[in-house]
C-alpha cells in the first residue's frame, strides 16, 4: 500500500469517526436524545397507568425510579410499567434495559398520626397509629400504670409504616410527661410532636419542658405548658412545629356548629378559643388561615359562621392581622385550618 492510500484511509477513518462522534452526541441516536425518548415514554406509559406520583430519570438506558408509593402492589406495578415501557432490543438500539428503585412508601413518608388527650379527671384518650401489635400493647400498658385514671386506646395497627423502636421510645416519653400535667395533649406526626397543656406549678412546667428537649432523634417536640400563676414555657420555632402544637390544641372531635346556626358546639367553642391562645405562641411570620364551609345554609349563614369564629379567635387572642377566614364550597369538614407564611 502506497503512502498516499494510507493517507486516505487515515482520512476516511477520521471522518467516520468524527460522523459516529456528532451521531452519537448530537444526532437521533446521541445517548442524550435515547435518554430523553426513554424517559418521556416512560412517563407517559406511568400516567396512562395511573401511576403518575412516580418519576423517571434516565442514565443512558437504564431508568431510575424515585416518588413516594401509595402500596407496595403499585410499587411493583411502576416498575413493571418502567421496564416494559419500550422494547428491550438491547443497548443503543432498544429500549430500558433496568430499573433501579429508588422510591419510598407514601405511609413511611408521611409516619404515624398519633394523639393523646387527657381531661381534668387524670384519665387519657389515645387514638391514631401504631406499626403492630407489640407497639399498641405496650403503649396501652404505659398508659394504663402512668395516668391515675388509666388510658382508653384506641390505636390502628398499619403494617409497614414509620413505627420503630425510636418512634416508640418517643410516644411513651411524651405520655409520661403529659401524665404530670393537670390537662393537655399531645399530637405526633412524621417527626414532629407538639404538646399543650397546663402544670400545677413552674417546677413541674420546667422539667416537663426540659425532659421532652431531649426525645430520640430524629423526633423533635414543639411545646406550650402553661403553670398556674406563672407564664407558660414555650418552644415553638418554625412552621411544622406551630402545625403541630395547633393540632394538639384542637382536640378530638371535628369542629362544627349546632345544626342550622351559627353557634358553635361548647366543644368547637372551646377549642377556637385554645388555639387562639396557642397560636398567638407562634412565630410572627405565619398566619393562621381558617376555612369556614358554605354548608346546606348557603352563603348568608357562612358569612354568619366566619363572624363567630373571627370572634373567638380574637377574644382567644389572636391578633386580627394573623388571621384570614375563607369560604369553601367543596369543603367535607364545617371548619378546617392551616398554617401559612405571611409574604413579604
Amino acid at each position: 500500500m502506497t503512502q498516499r492510500s494510507r493517507k486516505l484511509l487515515l482520512m476516511a477513518g477520521g471522518a467516520w469517526l468524527a460522523l459516529t462522534v456528532l451521531a452519537t452526541s448530537f444526532g437521533p441516536l446521541s445517548v442524550g436524545a435515547i435518554e430523553n425518548r426513554l424517559q418521556s415514554q416512560a412517563e407517559a406509559e406511568l400516567e396512562r397507568r395511573g401511576l403518575g406520583w412516580a418519576h423517571v430519570e434516565m442514565d443512558g438506558q437504564h431508568a431510575i425510579l424515585s416518588g413516594a408509593a401509595p402500596s407496595d402492589e403499585a410499587r411493583a406495578d411502576a416498575r413493571s410499567v418502567v421496564l416494559a415501557s419500550t422494547w428491550s432490543g438491547g443497548v443503543v438500539a432498544g429500549g430500558i434495559t433496568g430499573v433501579t428503585d429508588n422510591m419510598t412508601n407514601a405511609r413511611l413518608e408521611r409516619g404515624f398520626a398519633f394523639r393523646a388527650d387527657m381531661a381534668l379527671r387524670g384519665r387519657v384518650l389515645i387514638r391514631g397509629d401504631a406499626p403492630n401489635a407489640n407497639a399498641r400493647d405496650g403503649i396501652s400498658r404505659f398508659a394504663e400504670n402512668n395516668f391515675s385514671s388509666g388510658a382508653d386506646t384506641d390505636l390502628t395497627l398499619v403494617p409497614g409504616g414509620a413505627g420503630t423502636e425510636a418512634w416508640e421510645d418517643a410516644v411513651q416519653r411524651l405520655l409520661g410527661q403529659l401524665a404530670r400535667l393537670e390537662r393537655g395533649s399531645v399530637f405526633l406526626e412524621g417527626q414532629q410532636a407538639g404538646l399543650v397543656g397546663d402544670a400545677a406549678n413552674p417546677q413541674v412546667a420546667r422539667s416537663v419542658a426540659s425532659t421532652l428537649s431531649r426525645l430520640p432523634e430524629p423526633y423533635d417536640v414543639a411545646m406550650i405548658v402553661t403553670p398556674s400563676g406563672a407564664p407558660a414555657e414555650v418552644s415553638v420555632e418554625n412552621e411544622a412545629a406551630c402545625r403541630a402544637v395547633i393540632r394538639a390544641a384542637h382536640g378530638t372531635d371535628d369542629l362544627r356548629f349546632d345544626r342550622e346556626a351559627a353557634s358553635p358546639s361548647p366543644m368547637t367553642e372551646t377549642a377556637l378559643r385554645r388555639m387562639a391562645r396557642v397560636f398567638s405562641a407562634c412565630p410572627d411570620n405565619l398566619r393562621l388561615n381558617v376555612a369556614v364551609a358554605v354548608a346546606d345554609g348557603g352563603d348568608a349563614l357562612a358569612a354568619e359562621r366566619r363572624e363567630t369564629v373571627r370572634g373567638l379567635l380574637l377574644a382567644g387572642g389572636l391578633v386580627e392581622d394573623r388571621l384570614t377566614l375563607s369560604a369553601p364550597t367543596d369543603a367535607v369538614q364545617l371548619i378546617t385550618f392551616e398554617i401559612e407564611e405571611i409574604e413579604g
